[in-house]
């Protein structure tokens, strides 16, 4: 029952649900409770089910949804409600916030009806419990998937803004009649969806003074498709106001002052200085490439070397490896037991196999690992030589060693590697000719003494 998604309940005669009833049921996706005798809804009726994404409780002679009912229902994304059965006497009034405490953010189709008597749905408002919930996100909802709609007015409404996310299913709209009652916000994006908008009737609009609605001005008398329409037709956009810091005052003076702007200045300046960015970014670039990436992780290796010596933080690795992938069974085999089993202390290795955080950068986990590690230690083989990855790692690990100044970097050679092979790689041949270093040893009798000699030099000192 615990792994159950989906749950028919359909045709039952159920006349009520016991609160926890579906205690346990965390994974159910879809639950069908319609056409059954359901006259009342309580706050922990759909307790637990956190996933649920369908509800339907059409066909139930519903007069009654508690407050926080569908609270818990946080993964929601369509609800039927059905037919509203509320007394003759008694009004349809539904407050969606109080019966969600937040409209969901996934929630994309919601069906509620009264039949032929009139109902008023509330979104936000006194005594919800989220009453900082903006109207117009409830607004987003009830226009969703209203095709076919050709004909809307907002009168007398209280919206602060018009955006795109309330218009996008507005395809059919052709006429729009705004008569706020509040100052508004007009975003660009909102006429994008509306392309059937024929005629748009304005009165008594009060803006917001913000730059957000000086587009309105130009779109309104330079789009052809539709139709503004204004109260006082002499006035036109001279009618509209807008309302800020310092009062009422006529919108397209506001505009005109705070908004306007030499277009043709603006890109001559953001020309030239993307043209000039882009030299420089090449001239860098063919200058000093190769030491840019090298420059920023000494200096990032730097600073959290500091942090960590001012706040005496403890390394979490005794050695990070680095190694080639087609090597990873001598480390698994041969390093690991010899290493991390021995002891004490005991010691703890980074490997890119198994220490590596999951969903992170690869470079950044490379570096965070490295500085995470008191030394490094490269096993260098012929596969070594041929990955790119290597490469970056004892890149990183050498500039490390430049900045600390210290003996932190320990290389084992895996098998013979002529002085012409090591030529092509700059860094590891500059640290052979002056760094000691380990050869793993052919004969078995001097394993044992390649492993003592290896786990004394990665083993902490007195103090560390």
């Amino acid at each position: 029952m615990k792994n159950l998604e989906k749950l028919n309940l359909k045709y039952n005669r159920i006349s009520t649900i016991d609160n926890f009833a579906f205690l346990g049921l965390q994974k159910l996706k879809v639950l069908n409770l319609g056409h059954n005798q359901l006259s009342e809804i309580k706050s922990f009726n759909f307790f637990d089910l956190h996933c649920l994404e369908y509800l339907n409780l059409e066909a139930n002679p519903l007069v009654h949804i508690e407050a926080l009912s569908f609270a818990h229902l946080s993964s929601i994304q369509n609800v039927f409600l059905g037919d509203l059965n509320f007394p003759p006497e008694s009004k349809i009034e539904l407050n969606l916030t109080f019966v969600f405490g937040s409209i969901p953010r996934g929630l994309t189709y919601l069906y509620i009806s009264s039949g032929r008597r009139p109902m008023t749905l509330i979104i936000g408002g006194d005594g919800a419990p989220n009453p900082g919930l903006g109207l117009h996100t409830g607004l987003a909802i009830m226009f969703h998937n209203l095709t076919r709609l050709e004909t809307l007015m907002l009168l007398g409404c209280r919206i602060d803004y018009l955006e795109k996310d309330l218009s996008k299913d507005l395809q059919s709209l052709r006429e729009l009649h705004l008569v706020i009652n509040n100052e508004l916000t007009i975003m660009e994006e909102f006429p994008e969806p509306l392309k059937s908008l024929k005629y748009l009737f304005i009165q008594d609009l009060l803006l917001q003074c913000s730059c957000n609605n000086a587009w309105f001005d130009n779109w309104a008398k330079r789009n052809r498709q539709v139709q503004v329409m204004f109260w006082d037709s002499t006035l036109g956009m001279k009618e509209i106001n807008c309302i800020g810091e310092h009062g009422t005052q006529n919108f397209l003076k506001y505009s005109q002052i705070h908004c306007s702007m030499d277009v043709g200045f603006i890109l001559f300046v953001s020309n030239t200085l993307g043209l000039l960015l882009f030299m420089l970014v090449v001239l860098l670039h063919h200058l000093a490439g190769q030491y840019l990436l090298a420059l920023f992780y000494i200096t990032r290796g730097w600073l959290e070397e500091a942090v960590f010596r001012n706040n005496k933080r403890r390394y979490r690795y005794d050695a990070f490896v680095t190694y080639s992938g087609k090597d990873e069974r001598w480390v698994v085999e041969e390093l690991l037991p010899n290493m991390e089993q021995r002891g004490p202390p005991f010691l703890r290795l980074c490997l890119h196999s198994r220490d590596f955080q999951l969903g992170k950068d690869i470079v950044d986990n490379i570096t965070d690992c490295l500085y995470s590690s008191r030394r490094t230690v490269c096993l260098v083989s012929r596969h070594y030589l041929r990955s790119n990855w290597c490469s970056l790692e004892m890149k990183l690990a050498t500039d490390r060693l430049r900045v600390e100044q210290r003996d932190i970097l320990i290389l084992v050679f895996l098998e013979d590697i002529s002085p012409h092979q090591l030529s092509a790689h700059h860094r590891l041949a500059r640290l052979v000719k002056t760094r000691t270093y380990l050869d793993w040893p052919k004969e078995p009798e001097q394993y044992q003494h390649f492993w003592d000699r290896l786990w004394a030099t990665l083993a902490p000192k007195h103090g560390q």
